[in-house]
C-alpha cells in the first residue's frame, strides 16, 4: 500500500472513522487528486512524492 494512503487512513481514522470506512474515503479522495491510479492502489509519481513528504511539505505544497 502507498506511504499516502497509509497516511489518510489514520487520518481518517483519527476522526473516529473506522477502518472498514476510512479505507474506501481515503482511496476515493486520493485518486480524485491524482495520487492514486485509478482502479489501483499504485501511487503515481505525484502520489509518491506526496508519500515521502512530511505533513508540513504537503500542507505547503497545497498553498502554493
Amino acid at each position: 500500500m502507498p506511504k499516502i494512503l497509509d497516511k489518510a487512513v489514520s487520518k481518517i481514522q483519527a476522526r473516529g472513522v473506522p477502518e472498514s470506512r476510512a479505507y474506501p474515503i481515503a482511496v476515493a479522495s486520493l485518486q480524485k487528486a491524482g495520487d492514486i491510479k485509478k482502479g489501483h492502489l499504485t501511487a503515481t509519481k505525484k502520489g509518491a512524492a506526496r508519500g515521502a513528504m512530511t505533513t508540513a511539505e504537503r500542507a505547503d505544497t497545497r498553498r502554493k
